[in-house]
């Protein structure tokens, strides 16, 4: 019979693992996070907040001029100065042909007077630190070039906060 012949191995403990590596990756990963995270800018955002009545200002505040233009044209300033005659949609067609009707046309859509009135609103307004505010009133039955020629306006007096509304009619 033969004999088998048996190796004897050593008994060997429990099997460890060397997991320094792996705590040098974690150690290099942590840096590198704490670096990049601290270039990342936040971005940030511009918010005016109310003051409360302990902070507010001791500037009066001014009162928002006031543009109506009515169904047939008319404009008026704060309700009471008449600033423009009614607007004549026939000028349109007949300025291509007649050069007096080409200069009426011209002159009803410059509102010189509308202008002078939002100059003097914007000099207000500069002389107590603030933006100057209109509100523009339309008719429904107001014609959308007569809309047109008070934005222009408005454009000429260097007025950029316009608050609009239609009018009821009765």
């Amino acid at each position: 019979m033969a004999r088998h012949k048996q190796l004897q191995t050593e008994e060997q403990g429990d099997p460890e693992m060397n997991i320094s590596s792996l705590i040098d990756c974690v150690f290099l990963l942590l840096i590198y996070f704490i670096v990049a995270t601290s270039l990342v800018s936040e971005k940030k955002l511009d918010i005016s907040i109310p003051a409360t009545e302990g902070q507010a200002s001791s500037k009066p505040p001014l009162d928002p001029g006031k543009i109506s233009v009515r169904g047939d044209g008319t404009t008026f300033w704060n309700n009471d100065l008449q600033v423009s005659e009614p607007y004549d949609a026939s000028l349109a067609d007949a300025k291509k042909t007649d050069p007096a009707a080409a200069a009426a046309y011209s002159a009803q859509r410059k509102m010189e007077q509308l202008v002078e009135q939002l100059k003097l609103l914007k000099d207000q307004a500069t002389a107590i630190d603030t933006n100057p505010v209109v509100m523009l009133e339309g008719s429904p039955r107001t014609a959308h070039q007569r809309i047109v020629d008070v934005m222009a306006a408005l454009a000429e007096a260097d007025i950029h906060s316009v608050g609009l509304s239609t009018a009821v009619e009765e």
